[in-house]
């Protein structure tokens, strides 16, 4: 008998591969002043071709880190102080950006600090509303399917915002729209080989088994190797073979049975 196993999932890929998300940066320079006391909203959407992150709920966090003046100008609140807000203009690269996002995230972990507003993404959107004015980082939580890990990189959204680098509009937006550009990690998974050995020939010492683990996924070969096991008795002993992508199908072959030993049934499951 030939039997095939999937891999469903295992232990997951955590390397995170963090990418800019679609979001435009404010300049401070506008022709009316900000009405600080405005609610606002930010409406989250999934960007790329990831079909399955759709059926996900992505938790996404926003924590506030500055206060903002009716002049556009940031006062970062206790604990982001290091972050210079104070200094970013609209001469500030998305680059830049980047970078105060990801200290503020480091920040946020350091202080064990509470989220100010948390949204679900379900179906590729999402929405927090009644927000108040001031700058915000959004993190999205890492997410997994079957067969693959979703990460999000940190950034940082300005409420009111403005398109003006864009658009040339200067007008302050309060109800913002921003995108989470997600990476793509295979997870891996393992199986195990459990092998039973019935009688044993002591008058030959250990007895060695050897096994063929191929792995097959979309029709390309994505895992091949041998592993052995070794008897000093009768019993069942096992291993594990892991690394295997989530999702492949496994076909194990026994090759070899030392010289005196046969195997009581298929050779391959």
């Amino acid at each position: 008998m030939k039997m095939k196993k999937r891999i469903k999932q295992g232990v997951a890929a955590l390397a995170l591969m963090l990418a800019v998300p679609a979001m435009t940066y404010q300049s401070i320079q506008a022709a009316t002043g900000i009405e600080t006391d405005k609610s606002c909203s930010v409406e989250i959407q999934v960007d790329g071709d990831f079909a399955e992150l759709k059926t996900l709920d992505i938790a996404v966090n926003f924590y506030k880190v500055a206060d903002v003046e009716e002049t556009g100008a940031y006062t970062a609140l206790d604990g982001f102080q290091d972050l210079g807000l104070d200094k970013v203009n609209s001469e500030t690269t998305a680059q830049k950006w980047e970078e105060i996002a990801g200290q503020a995230a480091d920040l946020i972990r350091v202080q064990n600090a509470n989220p100010t507003e948390t949204a679900v993404i379900e179906e590729g959107t999402g929405m927090v509303r009644d927000l108040d004015t001031g700058m915000y980082l959004v993190e999205a939580q890492q997410v997994q399917s079957s067969e693959y890990t979703y990460s999000f990189t940190p950034y940082l959204v300005s409420l009111p915002n403005n398109y003006y680098s864009s658009s040339g509009d200067d007008t302050w937006v309060y109800d913002v729209t921003a995108g989470l550009k997600p990476e793509q990690e295979l997870r891996y998974g393992s199986i195990q080989i459990n092998k039973t050995l019935d009688v044993y020939n002591a008058t030959l010492g250990g007895a060695s088994f050897i096994f063929s683990v191929e792995a097959v996924k979309d029709g390309e070969t994505v895992y091949s190797d041998v592993v052995s096991l070794v008897f000093d008795g009768p019993g069942t002993k096992s291993v594990e073979v892991g690394n295997i992508p989530a999702g492949a199908q496994v076909t194990v072959t026994e090759v070899y049975s030392g010289s005196s030993y046969q195997i009581v049934g298929d050779n391959v499951e």
